[in-house]
Formats: C-alpha cells, structure tokens, sequence
C-alpha cells in the first residue's frame, strides 16, 4: 500500500504543524504597504490626513504628503496629548517673584 507522502519526508505530526501554521497565517490581517510612513504616524496620533488645510477646531501635528497636512482635534476636546516629535520646545519663562 502505497502513501502519498514518503514516509521519510513528513512525518503527520510535522504536516500538522505545517498545515496550522499556513491557517494562523491566513487570519493575520494583511498589511497596508501603500500606506506611507508619515500617513501611518498621522494615524497612530489620532490625526486625519487632510488637503490644504485643517478645520478650525484642528491643530497640524504633522505633515502626510506634500500638500497634506495632519490634522487633529484640539486636545481640549480630545484629552490625548501628542508626543513632541523632532521639537525644539523651550520651557516659557517664569515670573520673578520678589
């Protein structure tokens, strides 16, 4: 009685490991690879990728693409602070108090 597999090459416990790591890897949601660098970091600050401009309750925090800006509720609506990125943030100065 012949086998489809030799029974040399794979034994059923590892073709049970093939055939379950090939299923785990068909659940893992796909990657976006069109998505840029600075597109993704815009989104993982809660930001929208917007033309031109940003509405009048948004700050920019970044910049998408050439003419996109990263837009962003301001974080009195949306308690979420953003991290100072590349920043050249001074402290403000403090009163003198005699």
């Amino acid at each position: 009685m012949r086998t489809l597999l030799p029974s040399s090459c794979c034994s059923p416990a590892r073709l049970h490991l093939l055939l379950s790591a090939l299923f785990f890897l068909t659940l893992l949601s796909p990657v976006r690879s069109g998505m840029g660098s600075a597109q993704n970091h815009c989104l993982n600050l809660e930001g929208i990728c917007r033309r031109d401009t940003c509405r009048t309750t948004e700050d920019i925090i970044a910049y998408c693409k050439r003419r996109w800006k990263c837009c962003r509720s301001w974080w009195i609506l949306i308690p979420v602070p953003t991290p100072a990125i590349y920043s050249d943030y001074v402290d403000p100065v403090k009163p003198k108090i005699k």
